[in-house]
């Protein structure tokens, strides 16, 4: 198996699983980029994950699922949230880009949105792939339809959660701090020592 990171717009991270040929695609930022990638490996792209409804996690996701006629896979609350540009955050990304870089994009980023997700799941979902397990685990807090994904028990991607050098965000809208003690925290807590981390901004880390 081999995992890239590939950086896309507000230094977001997205992945690539690459096994015998087949790719998953996790939160595809910028298309271009990793559809590059892709036919630079040679390889065959099979699902699109989603940890999360945020426009910068998301903007990829129609032109690489047109392109390849694969699924998206997200949990209810995030292909619900991904429908609507004010849930997804796009109709204030530029705002949101200028205070976490200080810089003012070139041109305005217009608003978007999603088709609804192809496959989706209220709490918990599994899925057996080419050899490995998915478990994607709802963990709100930073976001209504934020998920943490599983990969073999010990590879963990954490979306806008277990940055390696900031704290987690909760104040943006949908945030709740609640959820987030409540639902998202023991979900973290309970990732093993010794697990990759990958999250969706910044350096991956062995926790």
């Amino acid at each position: 198996m081999k995992l890239t990171t590939i950086m896309g717009q507000v230094d977001t991270n997205s992945f690539l699983i690459e096994e015998n040929g087949h790719v998953i695609i996790i939160d595809p930022a910028e298309a271009d980029n990793i559809a590059k990638a892709i036919s630079d490996m040679g390889c065959k792209p099979d699902y699109i994950f989603l940890t999360h409804e945020h426009f910068d996690h998301i903007g990829g996701v129609e032109e690489l699922r047109k392109k390849y006629d694969i699924p998206v896979i997200a949990c209810s609350l995030c292909s619900e949230r991904i429908q609507d540009k004010t849930d997804n955050l796009s109709r204030i990304a530029d705002v949101l880009q200028y205070f976490k870089t200080g810089e003012a994009p070139e041109e305005r980023t217009e608003p978007y949105t999603c088709e609804p997700a192809d496959i989706t799941f209220d709490e918990e979902y599994e899925l057996n792939w080419r050899g490995h397990s998915f478990t994607l685990k709802r963990a709100p807090g930073h976001s209504p339809g934020s998920t943490i994904i599983t990969l073999d028990e010990d590879t963990v991607f954490t979306g806008d959660y277990m940055f390696f050098d900031k704290e987690e965000t909760l104040r943006l809208k949908g945030g709740s701090e609640e959820e987030y003690y409540a639902k998202a925290k023991p979900i973290l807590d309970s990732i093993p020592e010794g697990s990759h981390i990958y999250p969706g901004h910044g350096k991956d880390y062995i926790k």
